[in-house]
């Protein structure tokens, strides 16, 4: 005799086949109303069918539409949409390997503090860390630069997306963080830096990789840098410099902090244009990262080494 067939699948496992998180899931079920499982003693169960839409609903979302929108479509439609070339002359120019920021670009121009939110947690849910990292947090901070410097972000805005990113990190670092860790890296921007997304990057590559990431955000004074550095003696500090123009005596500052802080506690300065800012002699045992792809061996070897 057959064994009956599963009345439906439990969350964890819709989850798992899916790659879309609980957190997630329940997000677009109550609020998009995406599909609407069966309520038991037992939890929710979704039905394989069910299941399907989840899978087009994540790869729209993956391709750049707003679940918002697709989630009022069906199925059919979704996959026309997925199988149709994304428009190139509405909006904004956005790259066509960026589109999967649009939503979010378009909640923080709106300034739609939640839905920003909300996009950013579903990929957070969809993606591993580091492709969130450079399909999703470094495009969008880039396209955020090159509008700011056009004139055509508002200072509010930029607001937004740091607090937005800033949220994204903890969230991150409560799911991620490691039991007992074996490398602590401190990640800061120095006095007269006030941008925090390289350091909000770098954090979040450090989570992937299983360090613990110890946040302490910008302009921060080269003595507390140090004095914070030395209280908790961290295998490594991180220091973002966006726009080395703005710190005074730069090069003063990293020679006083890598004078200072433990020997044992390596030293990594990001920043595409710091080094040829310095004057004078390079501050020893400095690290440059010109990029974030730069960073992930030597983390590998901060691992290694502990």
């Amino acid at each position: 005799m057959n064994e009956p067939l599963p009345a439906g699948y439990p969350i964890r496992a819709v989850s798992k086949l899916t790659g879309i998180g609980i957190d997630a899931l329940r997000v677009w079920e109550r609020r998009y109303k995406s599909v609407v499982p069966a309520r038991t003693p037992r939890g929710r169960l979704y039905s394989a069918v069910q299941v399907q839409r989840l899978m087009l609903l994540r790869d729209a979302t993956l391709a750049g539409h707003s679940i918002g929108q697709v989630s009022k479509l069906e199925d059919g439609q979704i996959r026309e949409l997925l199988a149709t070339p994304p428009a190139t002359t509405a909006g904004p120019a956005i790259a066509a390997e960026h589109t999967v920021i649009r939503p979010v670009l378009a909640a923080i121009e709106n300034y739609e503090y939640t839905t920003a939110n909300n996009e950013l947690g579903v990929l957070a849910s969809l993606l591993p860390i580091p492709e969130l990292v450079y399909r999703v947090v470094h495009p969008l901070l880039d396209l955020v630069g090159k509008r700011w410097y056009g004139g055509t972000l508002t200072v509010a805005q930029e607001h937004m997306i740091s607090a937005l990113l800033r949220n994204l990190l903890g969230g991150l670092v409560r799911l991620y963080h490691p039991r007992e860790p074996r490398v602590r890296l401190l990640f800061a921007t120095p006095a007269g830096e006030m941008h925090e997304f390289g350091i909000l990057c770098g954090a979040m590559l450090a989570v992937a990789a299983g360090v613990e990431a110890v946040y302490l955000g910008p302009n921060l004074p080269t003595p507390e840098i140090v004095g914070i550095t030395n209280r908790l003696k961290p295998e490594g500090l991180v220091l973002g410099v966006v726009a080395p123009g703005y710190v005074p005596d730069l090069g003063g500052a990293l020679h006083f902090i890598a004078e200072q802080i433990p020997a044992k506690t390596a030293f990594w300065v990001g920043g595409s244009g710091v080094r040829p800012a310095i004057d004078g002699e390079t501050p020893q045992r400095t690290l440059f990262l010109e990029s974030f792809e730069s960073m992930s061996p030597h983390l590998t070897r901060l691992l290694e080494a502990h």
